[in-house]
């Protein structure tokens, strides 16, 4: 199956230059890529020949941990193959393939789908890691433009739907009972962008159309910060694909009570990247389909708390971080993890999921402030 092409270009594609900006940003174009590629450049510098990443450094320790988790894994996988794709650039297409090869690797059957496990068992399974491993996968076939790996694609997407509640809400392990926040909204993600990608999947949509059904008015009604950011992501992609008044009705809804009740603050010091993707893929879609006031509100948002988590990325040739009033970390390796993001301000750790998500970010902000309509080539 060929992956559908468009004749425009996206113009959050990272090496185009001189596209108009909706407003005076507090990144410029150049400053989004140089500092997108060298996150990017750290996850590949973190790979294994297997496809994994390692997981978490303890500066003071001064090594990785031997800690890991699936999920994780794959939403570093999704975003570097997401970088590839919006890059263009040639020297991720191995690292991003290998990640998938890793996830393969890692999965275990699941009735005919198959799910990657925390350690190749049925209980290690989990629902989130196939959601953003199919991720993985779509941004690779959209990179080179045919379908990479269509076996894998089905065989998690089947994993998912096996997955799924009479709610439409997704189990996280086999088994379990009752919905995950996570894995709901990674799920509605990765449907969201299949269906965009495929728009003929006849089981993909059914699997989307009885996930949405209760899951749109569950979290308005009983929103949660676990589901927030992927669910952001998902409706303003499915805005972008359907122009449907549903999706922005529920973003306008979510992100103006998420803003105000929910978002956690960068005043403690915390990574809260997670937090500002979907809230900078609900300001950009709302700001674009007619909801300015509100968009207006995210972005004030979003430009008070993103020069911190900026401060969080490990600056290149540094030795030396501050990690609180007059404390100062010196360690020679710090050169070897230049582009990482820290999970914090106050801790001495940065953790794989801390830089996919800051480079999801910075994706994200450069379609913010260059007016792009959709995610679609």
């Amino acid at each position: 199956m060929a992956i559908r092409r468009a004749g425009f270009a996206l113009l959050l594609m990272l090496g185009l230059h001189g596209a108009a900006q909706a407003s005076d940003p507090m990144l410029g174009q150049a400053e989004i890529e140089r500092r997108a590629e060298a996150a990017a450049r750290y996850l590949v510098a973190t790979e294994t020949a297997e496809g994994r990443f390692f997981y978490e450094f303890d500066f003071l320790r001064s090594h990785f941990t031997a800690d890991d988790n699936i999920v994780r894994q794959a939403g570093a996988g999704f975003i570097l193959n997401q970088f590839y794709f919006l890059s263009g650039k040639p020297g991720f297409a191995e690292p991003s393939a290998r990640s998938i090869a890793y996830y393969e690797a890692q999965s275990i059957a699941v009735g005919d789908g198959l799910l990657p496990s925390e350690d190749e068992t049925l209980a290690g399974g989990r629902a989130g890691g196939a959601a953003l491993a199919l991720l993985a996968e779509l941004f690779h076939s959209r990179a080179i433009g045919t379908d990479f790996r269509p076996d894998l694609r089905q065989g998690w997407f089947k994993g998912l739907a096996a997955q799924q509640l009479p709610d439409g809400g997704i189990a996280q392990v086999p088994g379990q009972t009752t919905a995950d926040s996570y894995a709901t909204g990674e799920t509605w993600l990765a449907l969201a962008h299949y269906i965009d990608l495929v728009p003929d999947a006849a089981e993909v949509a059914a699997t989307l159309e009885r996930l949405e059904a209760g899951v749109m008015a569950r979290y308005l009604a009983a929103p949660d910060r676990m589901f927030a950011h992927w669910g952001m992501m998902a409706a303003a992609q499915r805005l972008a694909t359907t122009g449907e008044d549903r999706y922005r009705d529920f973003l306008k809804q979510f992100a103006a009570n998420y803003v105000e009740a929910l978002m956690p603050s960068a005043d403690s010091g915390t990574n809260t990247c997670a937090a500002l993707e979907g809230v900078i893929a609900a300001a950009a879609a709302l700001e674009r389909h007619g909801v300015p006031d509100l968009a207006a509100t995210l972005r004030a948002r979003i430009e008070t708390d993103l020069p911190h988590n900026l401060n969080l990325q490990l600056p290149r040739d540094s030795t030396r971080l501050a990690f609180g009033p007059g404390q100062y970390y010196e360690d020679p390796k710090l050169k070897t993890l230049a582009g990482a993001f820290r999970n914090g301000a106050y801790v001495l750790r940065s953790r794989v999921d801390s830089t996919q998500h800051c480079l999801s970010t910075l994706l994200l902000y450069r379609q913010l402030i260059e007016g792009v309509d959709d995610w679609k080539m």
